[in-house]
């Protein structure tokens, strides 16, 4: 989604964009020209199973699933390299000024381009192995990954300051090097649903919510343990995690364990007008996060009526005023919050009305134009 939406931004800046993606998707779009590495140019078609977020062990439960030939089944590494080849085809054929590569799993494809074209390379950190992993366990492959292209590109830039620190600490690249570009949200896309009102809010229940991947990352363990605080001093609180990830049966498993099941909803991957209503049933929606670069959902929660809790370990806090901060460790303090905003009717609706005052100022607009300061910087060779 921050892709899609730079990717406008920057066209209504002017800019023409070719947008490479490793496999062809049913996409239309009328804001630049798709290039599908596995299709375009004429070359050797290729099937892909490169997504976002991708893992060594996500990438071999799609392999389990797939019926694609035996030769693309080299690991998820071997997929990746094989993305970097193609785009060095389709670099010879395109004409262009600068690279743009965002998240490790691009990168090589951009230092590859950028060695046959010449061109500078900007590679844009959604998320280190340090936030994935949450500081342990670390992929050492996709860290290398990540530090080369860091390294060798001509800029990079980060998606807060948050993560500019973590670029700076953790892979030894040069702070003046590192420009921060905060994510956005346009306000006037956002739509109310008209599907009607979940029946739990129909029956007056209060509905605290969480949004995003069930995995360590996003702290979803923190938010089941303050359900828990909340639990044991209110019993008209419901709590709905929507999302999937690793972590989802684990979850299921403490919440029957802690006695919270019949209060503690997984509503699974929600999209569309789901997500929408969700979003515009709960009273206040939490942000757990353990490292996030960033964090989109406490800005799309703000764009549909309803105030937010945010970890303190957030690219988010850095931009947002009007919203409740917590560290994500401390749980005793985030089920204090989340009783306060519940029990204070004031509390929420200040949060709710200064905050979506606050997004509406927040504009996909002015991120865009940091990139092209930072493009013509880069082609002026003042950076």
């Amino acid at each position: 989604m921050a892709c899609q939406s730079l990717t406008k931004a920057l066209m209504n800046q002017g800019l023409k964009i070719i947008f490479v993606l490793p496999k062809k998707m049913d996409y239309q779009s009328s804001c630049c020209r798709f290039v599908f590495a596995d299709s375009s140019l004429k070359i050797k078609t290729v099937n892909s199973l490169l997504q976002p977020y991708m893992t060594s062990v996500s990438y071999q439960n799609l392999v389990k699933k797939d019926k694609f030939p035996n030769i693309y089944r080299a690991g998820l590494f071997g997929e990746v390299d094989r993305y970097g080849h193609e785009a060095k085809k389709i670099a010879r054929a395109e004409n262009f000024d600068i690279i743009h590569a965002h998240d490790w799993l691009s990168f090589p494809a951009g230092l590859a381009a950028k060695k046959v074209s010449g061109k500078p390379l900007v590679v844009h950190i959604h998320a280190t192995e340090f936030d994935r992993t949450g500081g342990d366990n670390l992929n050492q492959r996709v860290y290398e990954i990540e530090k080369e292209g860091c390294a060798r590109a001509d800029a990079v830039i980060a998606v807060s300051d948050f993560t500019k620190n973590k670029i700076t600490q953790h892979y030894g690249i040069n702070p003046n090097k590192v420009k921060v570009v905060h994510n956005a949200i346009n306000y006037d896309e956002f739509r109310v649903s008209d599907k009607g009102r979940l029946p739990l809010k129909a029956e007056g229940k209060k509905i605290v919510l969480f949004v995003g991947r069930i995995t360590i990352q996003k702290g979803p363990d923190y938010f089941l343990r303050a359900a828990k605080r909340v639990l044991d001093r209110r019993s008209d609180v419901f709590f709905i995690m929507a999302g999937a990830g690793d972590m989802e049966a684990q979850l299921i498993q403490e919440a029957a364990f802690l006695d919270i099941s019949d209060k503690f909803l997984f509503a699974g991957f929600l999209r569309g007008d789901d997500l929408v209503r969700v979003y515009q049933a709960a009273d206040l929606y939490v942000l757990s996060s353990v490292s996030e670069p960033f964090g989109l959902t406490p800005l799309e929660s703000l764009a549909y009526g309803t105030p937010v809790l945010i970890s303190k370990q957030s690219g988010v806090s850095e931009i947002l005023n009007h919203a409740l901060k917590v560290d994500f460790w401390d749980i005793d303090e985030m089920a204090n919050k989340i009783i306060s905003v519940l029990e204070h009717q004031e509390l929420g609706q200040s949060l709710k009305e200064n905050g979506e005052e606050e997004i509406k100022k927040i504009s996909w607009r002015d991120s865009a134009q940091k990139c092209v300061e930072i493009y013509n910087q880069i082609l002026t060779n003042s950076i």
